[in-house]
C-alpha cells in the first residue's frame, strides 16, 4: 500500500469539524384546514416529506436560492409547500425530509418557529380594459372555496367577485403548485362582463379611486390611487419565502405604459399572403394612417412589413379608441397554424414611435373565409365604405380564392389545364399541363402556395409540343404551332397543399382561379414523367436545368430513396473473415455477367478478398440466387449478394454494398467489367499502401479489339449543353500507347476504382443526388481531391470493359435531359475547379404565353 494510500484510510482526527447540514426547516404557517411549511435543502432529487404516522408526501416544486441560509458548497433550492392539516395535536407529532432513501432531517413540529396563515397576493394592473394580479391562499383548495372567495374592493364599498384563470410560474410559491390556478388575467369584455354582473360601473376601474384585493374577507394587496396605472408584477411571495431569481440584465424590462390598443383577432390569410389583425386602438393613432411599417411577433419569431391599416367605429369602447384593421404581407409562421392563442406575442406600429398593441384575453383565430367577410363588415360601416381608394380596401375588395375554378368564367377565352402535379418535398410542384389564350389577354400566371405567391410562370416556363391540343381547337383558333403544352417549376417548400392554386390575371385587372389537382405518384415514374418529350435548345439549357428541371428532379430522387426499404443479404459459401478489399459490383438487367465474372475470377484467384454483388433489379432476385449458386458449385468462389428492395440506381446500389463492406480496401467494379489476368487488384491497392498522397486507383480499361476504353478523365465544356464541364476519355477508341506506369489523372471512371474503406466510409460513398447514373464518379474523384489526395491510373493493370450502349438510343429523351440535370448538379459544385468560361446563367428567355 502507497503512503497515499494510507492517509486515504487514516482514521480522521476527533476534532475535525462535522459536515454542512444539508436542510432545514424555517417557518410553519398554520391554517384551518392546512398547513405551510418552507425550508430549503441542498441534497439531490426526489425528496419526500414524512408528517407524523402519515404517508410520504413528495416534495415537487423547488426553486434557487439567490440567498442561502446554509453554507453547503451546493446549490440549495427552497420550498414552500402546503400540507393537508393532520388531526390531534400538532405538538406531539414531527416532521421530516428524506433524499433518496436517505433522511435529511426530523423534527418536532412544535419546536419550528409558527404563526398564523396570513394570505398573500397584490393587483398587478388595474384599467377599465383590464385586471391582473394574483392570490395565493391554499384554502382555496384545502376547504370550502365560498370560505376563500376573492373580491375586489374598490373605495372600501364596492366589491367585485374574482376568480382565478391562470397560473403564474414567476412566483417562488408556484413551484410546488403543479397545475393550480394563481392569477388572474381578464379582458376588456371580460372585465365589462364581470362590473355589469357586480353592477360596478366600470368607471370605477380608472381615475382616482382606492383598489384592494380581498380573499375570504381578508385584505392582502392594493393600490391607493391607482389612476389605471401598471405595477410591475411582484417578485416575492409574501415574507415566508425568499426571492426568486431576477431576470437576467439582458431581458427588457416590461413597459411602464399602457399598450396602445388590442387585438381581439387574427389570422394568416393564404389567399392574399399576409396576415390580417383587427381590435382597438386608443385614441386617434391611426387617423389619417393607412400605411405604415408594423411588426407581428410571435412565440416562433417576428415578421416586419409595410402594414396597410383600416377604421371602423366601435361603441362599446366609444371615448376610449376606435376599431381597426391591419393587414401585413408574409408567410404562415408555424406556432400559429395550431390556433394556439399565445402564438402570437403582440402588433407594433411605427408611428412616431413604437406603438405596442397586446392580445386580447378573448382573442381569437377565426378560418380565412370567415375573417375576411368579418373585416369586410366591418370597413363597410366606416365611412366611405369599401368604396373608399385605401389600399387596404383595394386589397379586400380583390376576388379571393374559394376552392373554385373561374378562369371557365372570364369574358376573354383563357384555357389552361394542369395535368399532373409533381410534389417535391422540401422544393416545391412541378407542373404538367397546357395552356391557350387566343388573344393575348393574359397578363400573369402565379401560383399561391401555403400563402406565398409565386414569381410569374414565365420565368421558369418549358413550351412542349402538343399536337392534341392544336388539333382540338383548330376548328376555333387560328394556330399556327403546337407548342401549346408546358413544363414549369414553383419554388414551395411546405408540403401544405391545402387550397394550392393559380391566379390568371388579364391585362385589364380581372382575376381568375385554377385549383391545383392532388399531386401524382412519385418515385422513378414521376422523373420520367417530368423529362420525357423536352427538347432544350442550347441558350436554354443552363436556365431551364437550374429553374425548372434540376430543382424538382433531385427532390423527386431524395424521396425515392428516403422511402426506399432495408436491403437483404444472402451469403453463398463462406467469404475470408478478414478480407483484404471488398468488391463491389452492382448488377441491373444483365445478371449473367456474374457467372463471366466468377470464371475469370476463379482463373486467376481472389483468395484474400470478398465478392459482394448488389442486386438493383429486384425482380431478378430468385434468379439471382439460384445464379449465384450454381457459379459457386462450379468455381468455388464465395458471394454475397445484397438484394434492394425496389431500383434504386448506380450510386445507392453501391452505397449498399460499402455499407456491409469489410475490407481493407474497397474496389467499386462494373459487372461488364472483366480481368485480364491476376494482377489487377494487387496494383492497385499496393499502390495506395506505397503512397499516402493517392486517394483513388483505377486500371487501364480496354474494348474488345484492344482499343482504349479508359485510361483516366479530363473535362471538357461542351457550349451545346450549356458550357457546361463533361468528362471525357482521351485517347478513347484508339490503339494503345506506350506504358505510362501510375499517372495522375483529373479523375477516373467509377467503373473499376479502388480506394480505402475508411476514405470511402467517411465521404458516404457516391453522391446520390446524381441521379440513377452519370457524374458521381467524377464527383468522387473531386471530393478526394478536396481532401488533398491524387486520382491515378494504373496501366499495367488491365481490365476489358463491355461499355453500356443505351442511353442513345430513341425514344429515351428523358434519359438523356437527365444527364443534363446530373451535369447541372456537377457544374454546381465543382465548375470553378475546371479551367474554362464559366456557364452563362442569365434569366431564361420570357415566354409569352400563348
Amino acid at each position: 500500500m502507497t503512503d497515499a494510500a494510507a492517509t486515504d484510510t487514516a482514521p480522521r482526527p476527533a476534532s475535525a469539524a462535522p459536515p454542512p447540514p444539508e436542510a432545514a426547516f424555517e417557518r410553519l404557517e398554520i391554517g384551518d384546514r392546512f398547513l405551510l411549511l418552507s425550508g430549503w435543502v441542498t441534497a439531490p432529487a426526489p425528496h419526500r416529506l414524512i408528517l407524523g404516522d402519515a404517508a410520504e408526501i413528495p416534495l415537487n416544486g423547488t426553486f434557487p436560492r439567490p440567498d442561502p441560509a446554509s453554507d453547503a458548497a451546493e446549490e440549495t433550492q427552497g420550498f414552500v409547500i402546503d400540507l393537508p392539516r393532520p388531526a390531534g395535536p400538532l405538538e406531539a407529532m414531527t416532521i421530516g425530509l428524506r433524499s433518496l432513501a436517505r433522511g435529511l432531517i426530523t423534527v418536532p413540529l412544535g419546536g419550528l418557529p409558527s404563526r398564523a396563515f396570513q394570505p398573500r397576493g397584490h393587483l398587478d394592473h388595474v384599467s377599465p380594459d383590464r385586471l391582473a394580479g394574483w392570490i395565493f391562499n391554499p384554502a382555496l383548495w384545502h376547504g370550502p372555496a365560498d370560505q376563500a372567495a376573492i373580491e375586489l374592493l374598490i373605495d372600501g364599498q364596492h366589491r367585485v367577485p374574482l376568480s382565478l384563470n391562470c397560473q403564474r410560474p414567476d412566483l417562488p410559491v408556484s413551484a410546488a403548485q403543479a397545475g393550480r390556478l394563481l392569477g388572474f388575467e381578464l379582458g376588456l369584455r371580460e372585465v365589462a362582463e364581470l362590473m355589469a354582473q357586480a353592477q360596478v360601473r366600470r368607471e370605477l376601474l380608472g381615475g382616482e379611486h382606492d383598489y384592494a384585493l380581498l380573499t375570504g374577507g381578508i385584505q392582502v394587496g392594493g393600490l391607493r390611487r391607482g389612476r389605471g396605472r401598471v405595477i410591475l408584477r411582484s417578485q416575492r411571495a409574501g415574507t415566508a419565502a425568499p426571492a426568486a431569481p431576477k431576470p437576467s440584465p439582458a431581458a427588457p424590462a416590461p413597459s411602464p405604459t399602457e399598450p396602445a390598443g388590442y387585438i381581439d383577432y387574427y389570422g394568416h390569410i393564404p389567399a392574399l399572403g399576409g396576415w390580417i389583425f383587427g381590435g382597438w386602438v386608443r385614441g386617434e393613432l391611426l387617423a389619417e394612417v393607412t400605411e405604415c411599417p408594423a411588426t407581428a411577433s410571435f412565440e416562433a419569431g417576428a415578421l416586419t412589413a409595410q402594414a396597410m391599416t383600416g377604421r371602423h367605429p366601435r361603441q362599446d369602447i366609444a371615448g376610449l379608441g376606435q376599431g381597426f384593421v391591419a393587414f401585413l404581407p408574409g408567410d404562415p409562421v408555424p406556432a400559429a397554424e395550431d390556433a394556439t392563442l399565445g402564438a402570437l406575442k403582440g402588433l407594433t406600429f411605427e408611428i412616431g414611435g413604437a406603438r405596442q398593441l397586446s392580445p386580447s384575453l378573448g382573442a381569437i383565430l377565426p378560418e380565412p373565409t370567415e375573417l375576411i367577410g368579418m373585416v369586410r363588415a366591418l370597413l363597410a360601416t366606416a365611412e366611405g365604405g369599401l368604396a373608399k381608394p385605401t389600399p387596404l380596401h383595394r386589397l379586400l375588395s380583390r376576388p379571393v380564392f374559394d376552392g373554385v375554378e373561374t378562369v371557365s368564367r372570364l369574358s376573354t377565352p383563357v384555357h389552361l389545364e394542369i395535368d399532373t402535379l409533381l410534389f417535391a418535398p422540401d422544393r416545391g410542384l412541378a407542373m404538367i399541363g397546357w395552356f391557350l389564350d387566343p388573344t393575348r389577354s393574359v397578363k400573369s400566371i402565379r401560383a399561391r402556395v401555403g400563402g406565398r405567391l409565386s414569381v410569374p410562370l414565365t420565368t421558369r416556363w418549358i413550351a412542349t409540343e402538343r399536337a392534341d391540343i392544336r388539333d382540338a381547337f383548330a376548328g376555333r383558333y387560328a394556330l399556327d404551332h403546337a407548342r401549346w403544352g408546358f413544363v414549369t417549376f414553383v419554388e414551395a417548400p411546405t408540403a401544405e397543399l391545402r387550397n394550392a392554386h393559380l391566379e390568371i390575371e388579364l391585362q385589364d385587372g380581372a382575376i381568375a382561379f385554377y385549383p391545383l389537382p392532388p399531386p401524382a405518384e412519385g418515385g422513378v415514374a414521376a422523373i420520367r414523367r417530368l423529362l420525357n418529350g423536352l427538347d432544350l435548345a442550347a441558350d436554354e439549357v443552363v436556365a431551364l436545368c437550374s429553374r425548372v428541371l434540376g430543382p424538382p428532379t433531385v427532390a423527386l430522387n431524395r424521396a425515392r430513396l428516403a422511402a426506399a426499404g432495408t436491403p437483404t443479404e444472402v451469403m453463398v459459401g463462406e467469404p475470408p473473415e478478414r478480407p483484404r478489399c471488398s468488391v463491389i459490383i452492382p448488377l441491373y438487367g444483365r445478371i449473367d455477367y456474374l457467372m463471366y465474372q466468377c470464371a475469370l475470377f476463379s482463373e486467376y484467384g481472389l483468395p484474400a478478398d470478398e465478392l459482394i454483388y448488389v442486386l438493383d433489379d429486384p425482380p431478378k432476385r430468385a434468379e439471382l440466387i439460384a445464379l449465384a449458386r450454381s457459379a459457386y458449385r462450379r468455381f468455388g468462389i464465395p458471394l454475397r449478394l445484397v438484394l434492394l428492395p425496389q431500383n434504386l440506381g448506380y450510386a445507392p446500389a453501391n452505397n449498399a454494398g460499402l455499407a456491409v463492406a469489410r475490407g481493407e480496401f474497397i474496389c467499386f467494379l462494373n459487372s461488364d467489367v472483366m480481368p485480364r489476368d491476376g494482377q489487377w487488384l494487387d496494383r492497385l491497392t499496393g499502390a495506395l499502401r506505397d503512397d499516402p498522397t493517392l486517394g483513388v486507383t483505377g486500371g487501364l480499361l480496354l474494348f474488345e479489339d484492344g482499343t482504349v476504353q479508359h485510361d483516366g478523365m479530363a473535362f471538357e465544356r461542351l457550349p451545346q449543353l450549356g458550357n457546361w464541364p463533361f468528362p471525357m476519355h482521351p485517347g478513347k477508341g484508339r490503339i494503345r500507347g506506350p506504358a505510362r506506369g501510375l499517372h495522375r489523372e483529373p479523375a477516373i471512371t467509377g467503373a473499376c476504382m479502388v480506394l480505402r474503406r475508411d476514405l470511402a466510409q467517411r465521404l458516404g460513398g457516391f453522391d446520390t443526388d446524381y441521379v440513377i447514373g452519370d457524374f458521381e464518379d467524377a464527383d468522387l474523384c473531386f471530393r478526394i481531391r478536396a481532401e488533398g489526395l491524387d486520382c491515378a491510373v494504373d496501366d499495367a493493370a488491365v481490365l476489358w470493359h463491355l461499355e453500356r450502349q443505351s442511353q442513345g438510343l430513341p425514344g429515351n429523351s428523358w434519359r438523356f435531359n437527365l444527364t443534363l440535370v446530373n451535369a447541372w448538379t456537377f457544374a454546381e459544385r465543382w465548375s470553378g475547379m475546371i479551367p474554362g468560361a464559366t456557364p452563362a446563367g442569365g434569366d431564361p428567355a420570357v415566354l409569352r404565353l400563348s
